[in-house]
């Protein structure tokens, strides 16, 4: 399963049921382009793709179409942005419309035919390296949010933030679970992904946006994450550089990026606040809330962060003694935003694994409300009460 030794341009995965008869014409094309080639059995291309940097991966199927679709799918879920082709001796419209809809940009016929290969493969490449030229060319931001205290809903923010800027800036956003040993974005989201941050930080070569798109879990309503480690032990691998890398990419890659963060500092969380255009330091209006934050910016200016990066974030999740003047005084800074406590939707969420996004709720319109100001968009509209409506509706009469 060794690839050809060469100094190759990109790297092809062809994935088959068995031993194929595509692989001479397959070696051909991939040496004729100036590519390393790999062939795997199903069972070992997740895994392959999770370890080598591929460019493009092709999935031929067998006589029973169902477990190399079934494969399909699961790459096209847990590597997004990996280019897939599929082959099939089914050329039948119904085939190749249910290949294109499960993720494959391509779809190729078997017998293979040699011109038809090669054609397909340059295009896909080139189609790959303009996509990674104009992602390339707009560097999106990157928001970190901080809890000042635990308890105060910092991965309800992060995670609804995320799918909230997905939603009012129409753009590709993603979310990063720095929280490296007790991180709950996967369980927020009802997600089971194949691959972490650790990855990065166990990479045995260089790490590239193609890399990185291995290692991100794409959420149905379209959020890209990069959750944190499985094992509470494989967090110690990660480390400040990881981190910085991780982000460098994903700022190049996505509009937005928001990072949740765990309640220590450590070198990851450093990374974090160093690559930050916004840093969101939410607290609630306790004693010990208002006194933690201004801690916190207090720590962030010895670290020559900017001011103008720094943003509290009032919530009444625990109520407190503290009035938000007295906290503006404490902290220096105005809140960009007040978010009202709301139980049952935070609680609701969380525990059904599924964002606030598209729910109507006090709390998802003021993360919204969040969204577009981070975001540098109109506001989003708050929907008319019952009362408010009625009344509206009479008076046009």
């Amino acid at each position: 399963m060794a690839p050809h030794e060469m100094n190759t341009e990109g790297t092809l995965v062809w994935a088959a049921p068995g031993s194929s008869a595509s692989r001479p014409i397959v070696e051909t094309a991939a040496s004729e382009l100036n590519l390393a080639v790999h062939f795997c059995a199903y069972k070992e291309l997740l895994e392959l793709l999770r370890t080598e940097r591929c460019h493009v991966a092709c999935i031929e199927l067998g006589f029973d179409v169902h477990p190399g679709l079934t494969l399909l799918k699961s790459v096209s879920e847990r590597m997004p942005r990996l280019t897939t082709v599929v082959a099939s001796s089914d050329s039948s419209v119904s085939m190749i419309r249910g290949v294109l809809e499960g993720g494959a940009a391509d779809f190729l016929s078997l017998p293979l035919n040699p011109q038809e290969l090669s054609k397909t493969l340059i295009k896909l490449s080139q189609t790959a390296m303009k996509s990674a030229a104009s992602r390339g060319q707009t560097a999106g931001t990157v928001i970190t949010v901080c809890g000042a205290r635990g308890g105060l809903g910092a991965t309800t923010l992060a995670v609804n933030l995320a799918f909230s800027l997905t939603t009012v800036s129409r753009a590709d956003v993603a979310l990063v679970d720095l929280d490296l040993q007790r991180g709950d974005v996967s369980a927020f989201l009802n997600l089971t992904p194949l691959n972490s941050i650790a990855t990065i930080a166990e990479a045995k070569g260089p790490v590239d946006d193609i890399f990185l798109a291995g290692t991100l879990t794409r959420h149905p309503r379209g959020v890209f994450v990069l959750p944190a480690p499985a094992q509470v032990e494989e967090g110690d691998a990660v480390g400040h550089d990881h981190v910085e890398l991780a982000l460098q990419l994903m700022r190049a890659q996505f509009a937005h990026t928001v990072v949740d963060t765990a309640r220590t500092v450590n070198g990851a969380m450093l990374a974090a606040l160093e690559q930050s255009d916004h840093i969101l330091i939410l607290t609630d209006l306790s004693v010990p809330g208002v006194r933690a934050a201004r801690r916190m910016i207090e720590l962030l200016l010895r670290g020559n962060v900017s001011a103008q990066l720094i943003e509290p974030v009032f919530s009444h999740v625990i109520p407190g003694p503290v009035s938000p003047q007295d906290a503006v005084r404490a902290l220096g800074k105005e809140p960009l935003l007040v978010l009202p406590r709301d139980d049952a939707a935070a609680c609701g969420a969380m525990n059904d694994g599924t964002p606030l996004n598209g729910k109507q709720s006090p709390l998802s319109f003021a993360i919204a409300e969040l969204a577009a100001k981070l975001a540098g968009v109109a506001l989003p509209l708050k929907p008319k009460g019952l009362l408010q409506r009625v009344f509206s509706k009479e008076a046009r009469k």
